[in-house]
């Protein structure tokens, strides 16, 4: 039982918390939500862990004293209480998934793939995986590189991927900008096939990713931000960090659907706007930072990465206190 899928939400059991339910415990697999102050006070799981806002409160983690209400950074918490299970392999996604069967299989860190051999930083990895010629793009690329899906691919080869993203079809992880302009939205992507990354920078999000135990001290999720920047912007900091370590993301096809929950589609295109402007920035800056070599400095490198964002007045200051709570869980668990 060293695997644990952690999701956050503010509704009812739906059918595809039900799946999760009734999934992991076929695959013994530790399934982890955390509410918040909207979520039902009756919220009943058969056989997964419900962490009301309460019992949150009760479990020893400076960062969930700490972390803000209504906030999708909460979901930090579920991470650390399976840090604290001693889970090996963490994955996490959302309420309005719908999970194939394969979305159960297991995970390894190897995996063979093809590799991506694209000179562009920025490439539009949807572009890999769609069945139809429409263009589609993930929320959190700069929308000057939507079109950067020119993309070679190498020969299969075997490397080790301690953060792997998959893709979630029907109407999937998208912009505001791109459901304003496509209001019927049925993608389909395809199933069976992995690529390297490598060199190029993607937008990673959190609605069906894999955490490999190597990688845990960048699941961390800003607060501060919007719910509409906090994955993307983790997902930057995560890769070049990775990256500077020679280590590279793997991009699976499909496991879910998204039946995406109601949003307000101009709130959501308000909450992107730093992300429209600011995704280049963060990277460029990334990539001048001089971060240390070696798994162990990943929590070190990860407080490099926040301190200097903060500096350049990217990310607010008051980060650092939701980060330095954060680092001293993580420190204390292992």
């Amino acid at each position: 039982m060293n695997t644990s899928l952690v999701i956050t939400t503010i509704n009812k059991p739906n059918k595809n918390i039900l799946s999760f339910d009734k999934n992991c415990k076929k695959k013994n697999w530790s399934f982890i939500v955390i509410g918040d102050k909207k979520t039902p006070k009756n919220f009943r799981l058969k056989y997964g862990k419900y962490y009301p806002v309460k019992d949150q409160k009760s479990l020893n983690f400076e960062f969930a004293k700490k972390c803000l209400f209504n906030n999708y950074a909460r979901k930090n918490i579920g991470y650390l209480i399976s840090f604290k299970n001693h889970k090996k392999t963490i994955l996490e996604t959302d309420d309005d998934n719908y999970p194939y069967k394969n979305f159960f299989n297991d995970k390894y860190k190897i995996k063979k793939a093809k590799v991506i051999k694209t000179k562009n930083r920025w490439i539009n990895i949807y572009s890999l995986f769609m069945k139809s010629k429409i263009v589609c793009w993930p929320r959190g690329i700069p929308l000057n590189k939507i079109h950067n899906t020119k993309i070679n691919l190498g020969e299969s080869k075997n490397d080790k991927f301690f953060l792997q993203q998959g893709v979630c079809e029907g109407n999937p992880d998208v912009d505001a900008i791109f459901r304003l302009i496509n209001l019927r939205i049925n993608i389909k992507f395809k199933k069976n096939f992995e690529v390297n990354t490598n060199k190029s920078f993607v937008t990673l999000n959190s609605q069906n990713t894999v955490w490999f135990s190597e990688a845990f001290p960048l699941m961390y999720l800003p607060v501060t931000c919007t719910m509409r920047c906090t994955d993307i912007w983790r997902g930057l900091i995560a890769q070049r960090i990775l990256q500077n370590d020679n280590r590279k993301i793997l991009f699976f096809g499909t496991t879910m659907r998204q039946d995406r929950n109601d949003h307000n589609l101009i709130s959501d295109f308000r909450q992107e706007i730093p992300m429209y402007l600011m995704d280049q920035e963060i990277q460029n800056h990334l990539l001048k930072l001089k971060l240390k070599k070696g798994i162990n400095n990943y929590l070190d490198n990860l407080n490099i990465c926040y301190e200097s964002l903060i500096k350049k007045n990217i990310i607010s200051d008051n980060e650092k206190l939701f980060l330095k709570a954060w680092t001293k869980d993580y420190e204390k668990i292992f």
